[in-house]
């Protein structure tokens, strides 16, 4: 209800600015003439106007903007390089509920969260893997060329899956945190959270060092009652019909070093909640790690802490199984749009 009131203040905030501008001749004068208000039929062109400024992400095509922003900004804009120990921190994504993602129930539909993930999940991936991008595309890195094709790498998304837990109202602003939980021999699994804004405090950022990092503890119940929603997704690299191992994409975006010949990892994975099947809040959010402490051993304990969640969602892919093509019958055959 808070946030509710929050988003109606704010709405009452801008459209009193909006009038306040109007009331000057010459800006009403200008406004008036460009948006045609003097010919027939102006007002509901004004109305028109107003409601597509209002639901601008759920218009035609924006979904694609969108998508090409944060990919072409990691890829070809981001001024400062991604260090290596930085692959398992989260990519913050912040936007709001526009009137056009909501269901009968007045608050975001629950459809609507895997476009805005799709966002989110960009960002954190691109600016992941953008080195090895970069090189894929570059016949002399020798990625493509040295396997024996001039294809391309090319990200393709495999499966998701989102637990609901509390209602986004109309025009309430949320963030997405989006980051590597883990990988297997063919799949990346990422994680989103869509959370309050406001209540998580980063104590660093590092592809954005000109920002100053909030070194105050946050108490974990609040950090648990900031939670809208969570979600896994998995992705896929290929090159043509071959798939790239996450470890060798990693690899060659330089977020990992070469393994030492011979190296096994020897580390404790155990966790506290193991037992019951859940991770506590160390195995869910790694620490900041240090390049002086990137190595192999640091990585893998990461990957297996992921892992644990992942292989879980992993095993919904045998939900393909039980389709029976109607074995048993079937209530009836109906048309939608």
């Amino acid at each position: 209800m808070a946030a509710l009131s929050k988003s109606i203040i704010g709405a009452g905030a801008t459209l009193a600015s909006l009038v306040a501008a109007l009331a000057n001749d010459g800006v009403r004068s200008f406004v008036s003439k460009w948006l045609g208000l003097e010919a027939p039929g102006g007002g509901w062109r004004l109305l028109c106007v107003v409601f597509a400024l209002a639901n601008l992400k759920s218009l035609p095509f924006m979904w694609h903007f969108r998508f090409l922003n944060g990919f072409l900004y990691h890829l070809y804009l981001q001024p400062t390089p991604i260090p290596a120990h930085a692959l398992f921190q989260p990519s913050i994504t912040s936007t709001r509920c526009s009137l056009l993602e909501m269901d009968y129930n007045l608050h975001k539909s629950n459809s609507t969260y895997f476009a805005d993930m799709d966002i989110s999940r960009t960002h954190l991936f691109t600016a992941i893997i953008r080195n090895g991008i970069v090189k894929s595309k570059n016949p002399a890195s020798g990625l493509g060329a040295s396997q024996g094709t001039k294809k391309r790498h090319m990200i393709a998304l495999g499966g998701i899956s989102c637990m609901f837990k509390r209602e986004i109202k109309p025009y309430q602003k949320y963030e997405m945190w989006t980051r590597v939980l883990s990988w297997d021999r063919k799949w990346f699994y990422l994680v989103t959270h869509l959370v309050k804004p406001g209540v998580a405090r980063p104590k660093g950022w590092t592809l954005q060092p000109w920002k100053r990092g909030d070194g105050r503890e946050v108490d974990e119940e609040m950090l648990k009652g900031a939670v809208f929603a969570s979600a896994v997704a998995k992705y896929v690299v290929k090159e043509g019909r071959k798939t790239i191992a996450p470890e060798q994409v990693l690899v060659d975006a330089e977020m990992v070093p070469v393994k030492p010949e011979g190296w096994v990892y020897k580390g404790d994975v155990e966790m506290k909640g193991e037992a019951n099947g859940s991770l506590d809040k160390e195995g869910l959010l790694p620490k900041m790690f240090g390049e002086e402490e990137w190595n192999w051993d640091v990585i893998e304990r990461e990957r297996l802490r992921g892992l644990k969640l992942a292989e879980s969602f992993a095993a919904l892919d045998g939900l393909h199984e039980v389709f029976d093509g109607g074995e048993r019958g079937a209530l009836g055959r109906y048309h939608d749009l």
